[in-house]
């Protein structure tokens, strides 16, 4: 369900463009199902409406088709709800929430799952959805409730291949083909540097925003009319030919400088499950870890750990099975 028109244009986008993704891997249209309550979504390939009902016959269809070598995907953009027990996913009439879809997503043969949730309420459902041989990324971590903007990078990092090989060599190698680990780890950075780099100017309303691709991915994210729901509009003095400049996460220091104080706080934590853990885990450093560095008085490791990608080096650690896996094959790829 979309909601205004700047989450219809979002998620419109979004499904689109993963769509056009697994196309570009070979995997056959008629093997992709876009479910949209959507009206402008106007495709010869969607269907419609988005109801709990016709998630789960969706999922029920491909348990009966799919073998045990395939790989099943599954794709959810859209509001959610994490104060519910369980968490949520809006669609027309009931929603549909974690735990049936959970259940549903275990008559799935195929031994390489993927879920890619790029909702409000992703991290709630993680705990619901966690099972050994499927990963599953999320566009934040349990508690958070926010209207993520994950997808956008998460699917920029493997459109252009800039993840290729990302954080490399603990977490991948650079061979020309993006991984999940290498997408989650590169859009997480990247999510949480966006929205880092924004500052609210009281006067007028508006957002001050240096930055090429960041000024571009704001106006495509956020335009709509004023009031809209979501909608946001940048400054007059926004450089949009600026380098996008890293900025750090988080104060060196415990207290916070008045510079600070009209940007916007990173409330999106991707995180990623792999290990049929209930919890998962997130490349974002944990404020409370920052903090306490912070008041040991090591501003340069601060800097340093406010991001730690996850590596997957060996069995049984996150990010093991996401470094083999990749969007679109069926296959793994060899440890």
């Amino acid at each position: 369900m979309p909601g205004s028109a700047v989450y219809s244009n979002r998620y419109r986008d979004w499904l689109t463009r993963t769509r056009a993704l697994l196309i570009g891997q070979g995997v056959p249209k008629e093997n992709i199902v876009v479910i949209s309550g959507d009206e402008r979504f106007n495709d010869e390939f969607v269907t419609r409406p988005a109801t709990r009902e016709a998630i789960l016959a969706a999922v029920a269809a491909a348990g009966d088709r799919a073998k045990p070598e395939d790989q099943f995907v599954l794709v959810l953009a859209g509001h959610g709800i994490v104060t519910d027990d369980p968490p949520k996913f809006v669609v027309k009439g009931v929603d549909l929430n974690a735990e049936e879809l959970g259940a549903a997503l275990e008559t799935i043969r195929a031994e390489n799952q993927v879920v890619v949730n790029y909702s409000a309420s992703a991290g709630a459902f993680v705990k619901s959805l966690a099972s050994s041989g499927r990963v599953t990324v999320a566009a934040n971590s349990p508690t958070e409730g926010v209207e993520p903007v994950f997808a956008e990078f998460f699917l920029r990092g493997i459109e252009s291949k800039r993840a290729d090989g990302y954080a490399a060599p603990e977490a991948g190698r650079k061979d020309g083909t993006v991984t999940v680990l290498e997408a989650y780890n590169w859009a997480t950075w990247h999510t949480a540097q966006w929205i880092a780099r924004q500052n609210y100017v009281m006067e007028g309303g508006a957002w001050q925003l240096n930055g090429r691709e960041s000024t571009e991915i704001f106006e495509k994210l956020c335009a709509g009319p004023r009031g809209a729901m979501g909608a946001r509009r940048l400054t007059d003095s926004s450089d949009r030919q600026a380098d996008d400049a890293r900025v750090l996460l988080r104060p060196e220091g415990a207290e916070i400088p008045p510079s600070w104080e009209t940007r916007r706080i990173v409330t999106e934590h991707a995180s990623l499950e792999d290990c049929g853990e209930e919890i998962p885990v997130s490349a974002l450093v944990p404020a409370e870890l920052a903090a306490a560095m912070g008041a040991m008085g090591d501003a340069e490791q601060v800097a340093q750990k406010e991001f730690a990608a996850l590596a997957g080096r060996a069995e049984g650690q996150p990010g093991y099975r996401a470094r083999r896996v990749v969007l679109g094959r069926a296959e793994l790829r060899a440890e």
